[in-house]
């Protein structure tokens, strides 16, 4: 019996690194798509896993015909009008049409399920407390106006043409590996922070008292393989996240017990406005319901591999 294949888009990013890891490691054969993919990270890859891998350098658009069983597209610009030098149009364009694009080679290729990768960026408010996957989001910005745009999209699909598409929104995402690049020019918080307490051994924080949910990226290619593996998925969206909520204050004193030498230094004020920013937390019932339970990785732990990779960067500098 043949491998599952699956082609991943947007492979060379932070997030779909981990898809493309996970689904490897669970024996599946993967189509590695995307513009540019780091050469270190290309030969790591035939490395571990030889002709499993098919790496691709080429842009949605253009990808060639290929008999994949589930296609995943992760290719993403989150990048600001502003950041890449684009107008408002162009910013939400360059996220809409990969998507269509990804979309229309998978009717054409005749692939049986197409996961799209979605953000908690399309709340830009919410009351504290669990989000659930029907409630209504509210979407500010390029980048959360075409997730949320292509939410819908999934969902109409399904019920409309019985096309096997679903979405799946992920909460605020951390882990090794995470880099700058052109099209994701702004770090995680986490980061970030951990960058300041290793260069500079002190964590500048604004706006202590905002709370975010933290997943672990490893832990999103194990739930994207996981939903993979259901023969029929019984939702059009569903939230990949683990629940952890942590304020940005808790976040600097997770790491500052892992670098004790690094000083947290204060700078905003307490929320004085809650209902301007982002409160709850993405919920993630449906999934468990769907999937089974998953073993989330600890805060704590996850973030202790991001200091150590973080120190192996500055060695290899």
């Amino acid at each position: 019996m043949s491998a599952q294949r699956v082609l991943v888009t947007g492979a060379g990013g932070f997030v779909c690194r981990y898809i493309v890891e996970a689904l490897l490691a669970h024996g599946l054969a993967v189509w590695a798509a995307d513009r540019s993919i780091d050469d270190s990270l290309k030969a790591d890859w035939e490395r571990r896993w030889g002709r499993q891998i098919t790496v691709l350098e080429t842009d949605v658009s253009a990808l060639p015909a290929t008999a994949v069983d589930s296609l995943i597209h992760g290719a993403a610009v989150t990048a600001s009008p502003e950041e890449a030098k684009q107008t408002p149009e162009a910013n939400l364009r360059a996220n809409l049409h990969p998507a269509l694009a990804a979309l229309e080679w998978a009717a054409r290729q005749g692939v049986r399920r197409v996961i799209l990768l979605s953000s908690a960026a399309v709340f830009k408010t919410t009351p504290p407390g669990p989000i659930f996957e029907d409630q209504p989001p509210s979407p500010e910005g390029m980048y959360a106006i075409a997730k949320q745009t292509m939410e819908a999209l999934a969902a109409s699909l399904r019920t409309l043409y019985d096309r096997d598409v679903v979405a799946v929104r992920l909460s605020s995402i951390y882990g090794p590996g995470e880099t700058e690049r052109s099209t994701r020019p702004r770090t995680s918080l986490v980061a970030r922070l951990i960058k300041q307490a290793l260069e500079t051994g002190r964590m500048i924080v604004d706006r202590p008292d905002e709370p975010r949910d933290w997943t672990f990226a490893p832990d999103v290619g194990e739930a994207i393989y996981r939903l993979l593996q259901r023969p029929r998925l019984n939702h059009p969206l569903y939230h990949v996240a683990s629940e952890q909520v942590l304020t940005t204050l808790e976040v600097a004193q997770a790491i500052a017990a892992q670098v004790p030498e690094a000083k947290i230094e204060v700078r905003g004020d307490s929320l004085s406005e809650p209902s301007s920013h982002r409160r709850g937390y993405l919920a993630n019932q449906r999934l468990c319901e769907e999937i089974g339970s998953l073993a989330w990785t600890p805060f704590e732990s996850g973030i202790r591999q991001v200091i150590a990779w973080q120190r192996q960067m500055e060695l290899e500098r």
